[in-house]
């Protein structure tokens, strides 16, 4: 009975002895990297040093005595070589450590702050600050190499924490992906946005004097390309027989039964245009001048009929432009079989 009480009087004693130990008042603290700003480090001195400081409100006063341990770990387990050892920044201290205090060069990755004044703690505007040797390729380019802070002070107040630094974009990922670049055009059906048309022929049939006679075909074009597209326009020749040309209108006129003229209508696409503020594809195309009024001649000159300034594409006939041919005599009309090739191009503009 006696022993078993002696082992607890023993037990008690020593554990009185290491709470004796242990700092006053233990606390982990947060640690911030103030410099660089955010700790993105993103440039070095010409001696492969970059310089950094850490700051932290201390829990309590740091007397005369106290160490301050600064440990640098690099993330990805590796270190700078023995003759890259940290040091001190110039000036090496700010005010609130500088009383009577030493900078010693430890280990790789180490360094220690002898706190020799007995003034008080830092508020948590001063900071420590000092170099860490980062590694460059033969361009001088950073490498990225993470790396953490972490400190440790000794004697009646012990703090503890630690903050990252980031090299070279270390904590940045950069995502990637690829749009392949389309430009589509088909000439097709007037009333089936999907078909093409049928030889490319558009008929105007036999005409007479009692009537203006049409033939029609739609512009189905696509593309996403970030500034639209382009088309123009050009006929080969005036619509003719080889012996004789039918009249071209006006621009900008009418094609009247009765009346010999020839010429062209332009329906733009009413929407398939991307709208840039909602995303939406619900923009009309825009009909050049002087394709946007009434009737006009086909031109045998190069000339812009429609355009984009963003993407576009077709989900339905309204997203497709409507071109149709009309054509009209009168009694003295010459007899012949008349034709013309007109042609279109579209560019996308990217």
């Amino acid at each position: 009975m006696n022993k078993y009480y002696l082992r607890i009087v023993s037990f008690m004693a020593l554990f009185a002895m290491a709470v004796a130990l242990l700092p006053a008042n233990a606390s982990g603290v947060t640690v911030t990297s103030t410099t660089p700003s955010l700790g993105e480090i993103d440039s070095a001195t010409a001696q492969g040093y970059a310089e950094i400081g850490v700051t932290w409100t201390p829990s309590g006063e740091y007397v005369t005595g106290t160490t301050i341990t600064m440990n640098v770990e690099w993330s990805d387990g590796s270190a700078p070589s023995s003759t890259e050892q940290l040091i001190a920044c110039s000036p090496e201290q700010t005010t609130a450590f500088t009383a009577g205090g030493s900078f010693v060069y430890g280990a790789t990755g180490i360094a220690t702050w002898t706190f020799a004044s007995s003034t008080g703690a830092a508020p948590a505007s001063d900071e420590l600050c000092f170099a860490v040797p980062v590694t460059t390729d033969a361009a001088g380019t950073l490498a990225q190499e993470n790396f953490s802070v972490a400190i440790l002070t000794s004697g009646t107040t012990g703090d503890f924490g630690a903050t990252m630094f980031y090299v070279n974009g270390g904590n940045d990922v950069t995502v990637t992906g690829l749009v392949t670049a389309t430009l589509a055009f088909v000439i097709t059906d007037p009333t089936d946005e999907d078909l093409p048309l049928t030889n490319n022929l558009c008929d105007l049939g036999t005409l007479t004097a009692a009537s203006v006679n049409t033939c029609s075909y739609r512009l189905r074009i696509e593309t996403n390309a970030s500034n639209g597209f382009d088309t123009t326009i050009q006929a080969a020749t005036d619509l003719g027989s080889g012996a004789a040309t039918l009249t071209n209108i006006a621009e900008n006129g009418t094609v009247t039964a009765g009346t010999e003229g020839y010429g062209m209508r332009v329906v733009g696409a009413t929407a398939g245009g991307r709208n840039a503020g909602t995303g939406a594809y619900d923009q009309p195309v825009v009909e050049e001048d002087p394709f946007d009024d009434d009737d006009t001649p086909v031109p045998t000159v190069v000339d812009g009929i429609i355009n984009y300034t963003d993407g576009f594409r077709v989900a339905a006939l309204a997203d497709t432009t409507l071109i149709t041919h009309a054509a009209a005599i009168s009694g003295g009309t010459p007899a012949g079989y008349y034709t013309q090739e007109v042609t279109y191009r579209v560019t996308g503009n990217f």
